[in-house]
């Protein structure tokens, strides 16, 4: 506990405000001094305290990283399992809050080797057994922070995830009654899968490669990608939905012949009784849409669909089973982006129903952090209404309640990413100026603006009078709305 203290001391931030290196030494050496002490309970009370330790210190700990990663290799040979389970959490921590110094130099040469050594010696004698679970969750975290630097294990590693995989599936499979099946029993195929989505962000465009190269998995990876994306766990499905999403950022010839199949069954995943897997099969068709560029002729077979599915979602009227409504976090900005993701393909395939979701789809923008992700949300959003202008009048709602939405989702590019003044609309002017990298974006929606208040006529001096003095001063200074 005095470790524990003595992290509560550190600065926050990852090490950023400061802090005394020759304290984080110190305290680094006097726990890990402990960590082979020969009793079990010392053991698990050592790596919890140098896993939180490691937290607060963030990369203060890269100089005195090799020797506390030379004892834990040490303690990873000595240790029964249940100090190994916390011995793998630590390492995991370490991956998460130390960053890239861990996987520079010799260092992954000194951890990864003995973890995928101890990984197939227990898989050989049990896929399932539940040490393997943090042991996989801390090497995929290695595999993003090394990235090209974990080449060197790279193909072990993908074919040792592509393995457990195979084996827990034909175990699986033999079970007389599949609804016996729990999450429990799928939880080694999610790590796997999780895994191999590290070594997707790790390498990038390298991936590929490595797939191709693989004598044994790099012909039936197409294969187990369809297999997970269609698994009747969710918990699988939301897994392989993420992996999709990152190898169509990254890896897109893996997934070109397939497409038409994963494409279905990530819309059908489009779910909201299962609501991570709903965000993450929204997120990754989105990303398909993405990588599809212009290129409509994918989508057509599944954009009608997709649309059909993001609706209730952009609406706030998603129910589960038992017809109750879902609040669902995140997962209308996540569907405002997929669905302007579609519309910058082909604004056709959502401006025929634009009336029926418009106001849900501004409301969902408005919402979006991502810049990159807003953009494309509001791209595709101004070629849908452009397509469609008459939408704008059939949506249910007063003309002016639909401009007013509309002008509530552009401003939101405005509001200052640190903490927002209450004052915000009508007290000092503190709105940031649209970011200079999009400024295409910018000049459509000056015009989609400008447009509307023309074809509102009179309505629009209601409109304006009802405008918060700071967001009339933003529509007159950004936008040209005099």
């Amino acid at each position: 506990s005095w470790a524990v203290d003595q992290a509560n001391n550190l600065p926050g931030g990852n090490g950023a405000n400061g802090g005394d290196p020759s304290l984080v030494g110190q305290v680094a050496e006097a726990l890990v001094k402990r960590v082979l002490d020969p009793h079990k309970k010392v053991q698990i009370a050592t790596c919890s305290a140098l896993g939180v330790f490691v937290e607060a210190a963030g990369d203060l700990m890269a100089p005195y990283l090799e020797p506390v990663y030379r004892i834990l290799m040490q303690a990873l040979q000595k240790y029964g399992t249940r100090s190994r389970l916390v011995l793998f959490d630590t390492l995991g921590v370490m991956a998460e809050y130390v960053g890239a110094a861990i996987g520079e130099g010799l260092l992954p040469g000194m951890y990864v080797p003995p973890m995928l050594r101890l990984w197939n010696d227990i898989a050989t004698e049990n896929p399932f057994d539940r040490s393997l679970l943090p042991l996989m969750e801390c090497l995929g975290s290695s595999t993003v922070v090394c990235g090209l630097n974990y080449q060197p294990w790279a193909l072990e590693s993908f074919e040792m995830a592509m393995s457990t995989i195979e084996a827990c599936t034909i175990i699986i499979a033999h079970e007389d009654d599949l609804d016996d099946i729990d999450e429990d029993m799928t939880d080694p195929i999610v790590c796997a899968v999780d895994l191999i989505d590290g070594l997707v962000e790790g390498l990038g465009p390298n991936f590929a490669a490595l797939v191709n190269g693989s004598a044994r998995f790099g012909p039936t990876f197409q294969n187990v990608l369809q297999s997970v994306a269609e698994h009747f766990v969710s918990g699988v499905r939301m897994s392989a939905f993420a992996l999709l999403g990152d190898l169509a950022r990254l890896a897109p010839s893996l997934i070109e012949a397939g497409l038409p199949q994963l494409l279905s069954e990530a819309i059908s995943s489009i779910d909201p009784v299962h609501p991570a897997t709903c965000n993450n099969a929204v997120w990754a068709v989105g990303e398909v849409c993405v990588r599809c560029g212009e290129n409509a002729g994918p989508l057509i077979p599944h954009a009608a669909d997709l649309v059909a599915s993001l609706i209730p979602l952009l609406m706030g009227n998603a129910v589960d089973m038992d017809g109750n409504e879902l609040s669902l976090p995140g997962i209308a900005e996540n569907a405002a982006t997929t669905m302007g993701r579609l519309a910058s393909v082909k604004a056709e395939f959502v401006s025929p129903e634009l009336g029926r979701f418009l106001l849900g789809w501004c409301d969902g923008m408005s919402k979006i952090s991502n810049p990159v992700e807003r953009r494309d949300a509001f791209t595709g959003f101004v070629r849908a209404v452009r397509v469609n202008p008459h939408s704008i009048q059939n949506t249910g709602s007063e003309m002016g309640e639909v401009i007013t939405s509309i002008l509530f989702a552009v401003v939101s590019w405005h509001i200052p990413s640190s903490e927002i003044a209450p004052n915000l609309l009508s007290g000092p002017y503190r709105f940031e100026p649209f970011p200079a990298e999009f400024s295409e974006l910018l000049a459509s929606l000056r015009q989609l603006l400008l447009d509307l208040k023309t074809s509102s006529g009179e309505g629009w001096n209601q409109i304006e009078a009802q405008m918060p003095s700071n967001v009339k001063r933003l529509m007159h200074e950004v936008y040209g709305l005099s």
